[in-house]
This record gives C-alpha cells, sequence and structure tokens, in this order.
C-alpha cells in the first residue's frame, strides 16, 4: 500500500476511533453522573468498568479517554504534524494492553470481560496507528501545515 493510500486509511481509522472513544466513554460517563445502579458491582452493566459509580478511578480514566478522542480528530486532520502523538498512543496503548493481559488471566473471573473490551479496543488501535502511521525518511523535512 503506497504511503498516499495509508495516509488516507489513518485519517479514516482516527475518526472511526474518535467516534467510538465519544460514544463509549461519553456513555459511561453519562451512567456515573446519574448513578446508574446497573454499573455497579452485581449489575448487568458492571462488566462494562472496573469501579463502582461512586468510585474516583473510572471518571478520572473517562475524561483522559475523551480528550484522547478529541486529539484523533485532530491528528486526523494532519496526521503528520499529530505523528508524535499518534507514537505515543501506539506505544501507550500497546504496552497497557499487554499489561492487562496477565492481570485479566489472574484470580477472580471478574476481569476476564477485558478481553471483550478494553483490551482488544487498545491493542486494534495500537496495531492500526503502527500500520498506517506516515513514514518520514531520516533527514528529510516535512511540511507541518496543511
Amino acid at each position: 500500500m503506497n504511503e498516499e493510500k495509508k495516509l488516507k486509511w489513518l485519517k479514516t481509522f482516527l475518526r472511526v476511533y474518535g467516534v467510538l472513544t465519544f460514544l463509549i466513554f461519553g456513555s459511561l460517563s453519562a451512567g456515573f453522573i446519574i448513578q446508574t445502579p446497573h454499573l455497579n458491582p452485581g449489575g448487568p452493566l458492571h462488566w462494562l468498568i472496573w469501579d463502582d459509580v461512586t468510585g474516583h478511578v473510572a471518571p478520572m480514566l473517562f475524561v483522559i479517554y475523551l480528550v484522547w478522542g478529541v486529539f484523533f480528530f485532530l491528528a486526523a486532520n494532519n496526521p503528520l504534524k499529530y505523528r508524535t502523538f499518534l507514537d505515543f498512543t501506539m506505544w501507550a496503548n500497546l504496552v497497557h494492553g499487554l499489561v492487562m493481559v496477565p492481570m485479566a488471566l489472574e484470580g477472580s473471573h471478574m476481569y476476564h470481560s477485558k478481553f471483550l473490551t478494553d483490551i482488544p479496543f487498545i491493542l486494534v488501535l495500537s496495531i492500526g496507528i503502527y500500520l498506517l502511521r506516515p513514514r518520514v525518511p531520516n533527514g528529510q523535512n516535512v511540511a507541518l501545515d496543511s
């Protein structure tokens, strides 16, 4: 696949991830704001989160992912300008996903659901960016405006 085609696919990929990020983390944030019991331990949607609706960890993570979603759209508009963001996103999510695998396997079955939620979401993101990110030859100046 040539670089121009990869860049087009990357832009689409980042926009799709931006939309998914807003849908997923926006919905979960709303659940925390209204404190729905469905997300609490024993509730039918508790497998989607790692806290209860009175906890503080999940909302902090939701905010980080929502900001990340904004940057997916910014990077989709100019991937070369946001190459550092893409590299950080790729590596941070790859390491996060790999660390989650043994944690999802250990002990109780409570976190096995992460193989259907968090783990594929962040590993697909890492792999997609790796395969589609723009390649810049060493020593070549890249125009960052477009």
